[in-house]
């Protein structure tokens, strides 16, 4: 009968800090483009995004650029717009319902209860003597 190893005989190839430090140095000085860098370095290109991120040199990611229509442009402003009008209705409408909770509590002060809950179960109380 013949054995069989399991194990994965692939190598496994661990790179120190500074080497991963000078191939991303490499590639923001424009020395080499990722691809350059893959094929010098025998690495595989999620290898070096990995490490990108790991440094965070975010500014070696591909640019993106975006295009757009005029009309987008104009659509995008009249949301930030929107969206800042809405924001400025929120606040008013949370300190309209922050000014009746407290003009609530004075007034139940007034009458003679400690707090909201404790009218609410003797308002409860005598509605249920009514019944």
């Amino acid at each position: 009968m013949e054995r069989v190893n399991l194990k994965n005989k692939q190598t496994v190839r661990r790179y120190s800090e500074s080497f991963k430090q000078k191939v991303l140095q490499e590639l923001a000085d424009g020395q080499l483009t990722k691809k350059e860098a893959c094929i010098k370095y025998g690495l595989g290109s999620g290898t070096i995004y990995q490490w990108i991120r790991k440094f965070n040199k975010l500014a070696l990611y591909n640019p993106r650029i975006r295009i757009e229509m005029p009309n987008e442009i104009d659509k995008i402003k009249e949301l930030k717009s929107k969206v800042s009008e809405l924001e400025k209705a929120l606040v008013t409408t949370q300190l309209r319902h922050l000014r009746s909770e407290a003009d609530l509590a004075v007034a139940l002060e007034i009458l003679g209860y400690k707090d909201k809950e404790e009218f609410e179960k003797k308002s409860k109380a005598d509605q249920l003597k009514k019944q």
